[in-house]
């Protein structure tokens, strides 16, 4: 059985140097699983239709792990792309009859965009799994000092006295809403675009739903041309990492100030940092500044996807070959950036240090006002100019007294803080009990369940 699946009308080989440039093998092959899976449900498909006989089907479905293995330790320039490196030795373990018929009633360009989505949903629950490390570290940093006093800053100047716990909860707050774009995005990679061929859809298969269901989508596309022609779900997801991504980049930038010698609130662990190679005494928060620098990327990645969409018509066009180098480098990198994330929460300590007084004019200010009904400009312009003349507060006030005079629930009211750990914990439950829903039916363990019952007992 030849590696190629098209050629006929050519007349010429196309040239041999260009190969590299025009191949997907070294970069797609990742997909072998996914595209394994596919070939399988389209061959059920097939052999409803009685193109393929039905006891075939369990021979190639334990043909998988032989036929993943040998299209993962192919060379690079083996073949093409992994479409036709998995037909070929589905071929080689079942026989050509059976090769040569798992192209029919179906194209490439339906074939990636469903592989693609499959990946994504299985690689989802690694990610889920490491989300999940990030938030607990976060939380119990703010848990363990959660009696430590720091200065937040405004325009970079100290600003009020706020619980370094009250800080955390900040970036817990808007790591949740990162999770709640991914829960949403997630959503819109639930649905089956098998069925829709090279963009028209095919006579050849019907029952598209069913081989939703094997896979474990919770649909069908609403639109063959749509489905091929498309790649908004892709770079939506990579925008979601690229607020995660620019979220972890300020709680990188904070934590590089707040440990630094001169301000010194925080304290970042030696297995988080790395050394000079002339300056013996340095120790420096290279893992923060990766994180930082490495976020940058994904705004990248996001101008290359909308550049890569923005030139080509309806349909499918081989641009969208690049689409894979760019999610596959995403995925790779934000992982390594939530396993950063979560290794630098276990390793900072947050320090108690002496604060200046003059953060507390705010609270002074507020304090006037409540007790003598006066113009707050007046107490404003009041103390300004107490401090101008005198260098300290007209009333003394303990930074303690400061937090625990905060009203509204979402303030660093010691109280409050410790109500919206509860609060925040509780969310984080529940997003990643959606999350798991979504994902869990696409898990290899819960596809063979359902194949086992299409096809009988694998035994």
């Amino acid at each position: 059985m030849e590696r190629k699946i098209w050629g006929g009308v050519f007349k010429e080989d196309v040239e041999s140097s260009l190969r590299k440039f025009l191949d997907s093998f070294s970069f797609d092959s990742r997909l072998a699983p996914e595209v394994f899976d596919i070939t399988f449900v389209h061959s059920v498909l097939l052999a409803d239709e009685g193109f393929i006989p039905k006891d075939k089907l369990k021979e190639i479905f334990l043909s998988r792990e032989k036929v993943i293995r040998a299209v993962l330790s192919s060379k690079p320039d083996d073949f093409e792309d992994v479409h036709s490196a998995v037909e070929y030795f589905i071929a080689q373990e079942c026989g050509e009859d059976v090769g040569t018929k798992v192209r029919a009633g179906r194209s490439r360009n339906d074939e990636v965009i469903t592989a693609v989505y499959l990946w994504v949903m299985r690689e989802s629950q690694k990610i889920l799994d490491e989300m999940k490390n990030v938030f607990y570290s976060m939380l119990f940093s703010a848990q363990k000092y959660q009696d430590v006093i720091i200065p937040f800053m405004t325009h970079t100047r100290y600003a009020q006295p706020i619980l370094f716990s009250h800080l955390i909860l900040s970036y817990i707050a808007g790591f949740l809403r990162c999770v709640e774009r991914f829960r949403d995005v997630l959503l819109r990679f639930n649905v089956c675009h098998m069925g829709s061929g090279a963009g028209a859809g095919t006579s050849i298969i019907s029952d598209v739903k069913k081989a939703a269901f094997l896979l474990g989508f919770s649909r069908v596309s609403d639109n063959s041309l749509d489905s091929t022609g498309r790649r908004d779900t892709i770079y939506e997801l990579i925008f979601v990492f690229s607020t995660f991504a620019l979220l972890f980049s300020k709680i990188a930038e904070d934590l590089i100030f707040l440990s630094a010698e001169d301000i010194g609130f925080v304290e970042i662990g030696d297995k988080v940092c790395t050394g000079s190679s002339m300056m013996p005494q340095k120790k420096n928060p290279d893992t923060l500044e990766l994180i930082r620098g490495k976020s940058s990327k994904f705004l990248g990645y996001l101008a290359s996807f909308f550049t890569l969409e923005k030139g080509v018509v309806s349909g499918y066009s081989k641009d969208f070959q690049e689409d894979k180098k760019i999610l596959f480098e995403a995925f790779d990198e934000f992982y390594s950036i939530l396993f950063a994330v979560y290794q630098v929460f276990k390793n900072i300590s947050a320090k108690k240090r002496e604060l200046p007084y003059h953060i507390l004019a705010t609270d002074v200010a507020e304090k006037i006002f409540r007790e003598k009904k006066m113009s707050y400009r007046e107490v404003h312009k009041f103390i300004g100019e107490h401090i101008k003349i005198h260098q300290k507060l007209p009333e003394s006030l303990t930074f303690e007294e400061s937090l625990k005079m905060k009203r509204t629930p979402q303030s660093t009211n010691p109280d409050f803080v410790r109500e919206k750990m509860r609060v925040l914990e509780n969310r984080w439950r529940l997003l990643k009990g959606n999350i798991t829903h979504i994902v869990s039916r696409f898990s290899y363990y819960n596809f063979e369940k359902r194949v086992m019952n299409e096809i009988g007992s694998l035994k």
